[in-house]
């Protein structure tokens, strides 16, 4: 019986979310807000990338601001989000969406001891590890998308928010 209880419980609130998302903006927060871009990411320099046509479609309606960058061996797509959304994707979907299969791997823990959620996307003779994280200004930190939204949605979390993915070639 308490399964049932909790189950309803997640299917009335993943119906009401749309209707509350709205509301969870942090005061004062709009993309007037938005500090820029970083010109460096774990060390090494940026260059940002021209947005592929397929990314541009994403970026209408998005509630933030999107990126892409290289630093010379790795793609860096920055997403800032200004409120609870549904149109922030795992990097999982978008890949699969564009044709890759997906393998979950481990958590990954980086130099500074961050963690990092990644999946193995595979094309033909393309394979990269594409590692995912999202950030809110108080030090807080999600290695998936769904964990950061109800968080986001629940108030846990203030935002704005940056999404940070990582795609390396292996």
């Amino acid at each position: 019986m308490r399964c049932l209880v909790f189950w309803l419980f997640l299917h009335m609130a993943a119906a009401i979310a749309p209707l509350v998302s709205g509301s969870a903006v942090s005061p004062g927060s709009s993309v007037s807000d938005f500090p820029g871009w970083p010109e460096t990411f774990q060390g090494a320099y940026l260059t940002q990338l021209e947005l592929s046509e397929r990314e541009r479609f994403f970026t209408k309606g998005f509630p933030g601001k999107i990126a892409r960058f290289s630093d010379g061996e790795r793609e860096i797509v920055m997403r800032w989000v200004e409120h609870p959304t549904r149109k922030l994707h795992p990097a999982a979907d978008c890949l699969k969406g564009a044709g890759f299969s997906v393998s979950p791997q481990p958590i990954a823990v980086d130099s500074g001891g961050e963690r990092w959620g990644c999946v193995l996307a595979e094309r033909g003779a393309e394979r990269s590890k594409v590692c995912e994280r999202i950030l809110d200004s108080s030090g807080a930190s999600w290695t998936d998308v769904s964990s950061w939204f109800w968080h986001a949605i629940l108030k846990s979390s203030e935002g704005p928010w940056w999404a940070v993915t990582v795609a390396e070639q292996v």
